[in-house]
């Protein structure tokens, strides 16, 4: 039977690649994959240029609109993951953000005062007869 630190550590590891498996997917439902193959693009376009002028022109030259075929295959998938999309363009520009907002004001009223009972305890026992003793008796008839 396995230890229970060895347990421990299997249900840390095995968190850990839930939290990764999860991270990864909301990354690629926000089409975020294609930030990074553009950001790679750029860079690989960069350090191209820069072997041939100075870091600051091919900077510029990388960012003048000129597209190199990572570029297009990025535009290009970018462009039907949008037109695949079910939502249309003017329902995203259109969503109202209520998070933001004030919550309503709500107003508690204080509890009624505590009806206070008289430390008498013979307020108690008026109008009450005293319980039958000894108690009835059951009968089986």
């Amino acid at each position: 039977m396995p230890s229970p630190r060895k347990r421990t550590s299997y249900s840390k590891v095995l968190r850990r690649i839930q939290v990764s498996i999860a991270l990864i997917l909301c990354f690629i439902a926000t089409g975020a994959q294609w930030d990074l193959v553009q950001t790679f693009a750029w860079g690989r376009m960069v350090a191209n240029y820069s072997q041939a002028m100075p870091l600051a022109q091919a900077v510029a030259k990388t960012f003048d609109g000129e597209m190199c075929n990572i570029c297009r295959m990025v535009a290009n998938a970018q462009q039907q993951e949008r037109s695949r999309s079910d939502v249309p363009e003017a329902k995203i520009e259109s969503k109202i953000f209520f998070f933001f907002q004030d919550a309503p004001r709500m107003v508690v009223e204080a509890p009624c005062a505590a009806v206070s009972f008289p430390s008498d305890s013979s307020a108690m026992t008026e109008g009450r007869s005293a319980p039958p003793v000894p108690p009835p008796r059951a009968s089986l008839a």
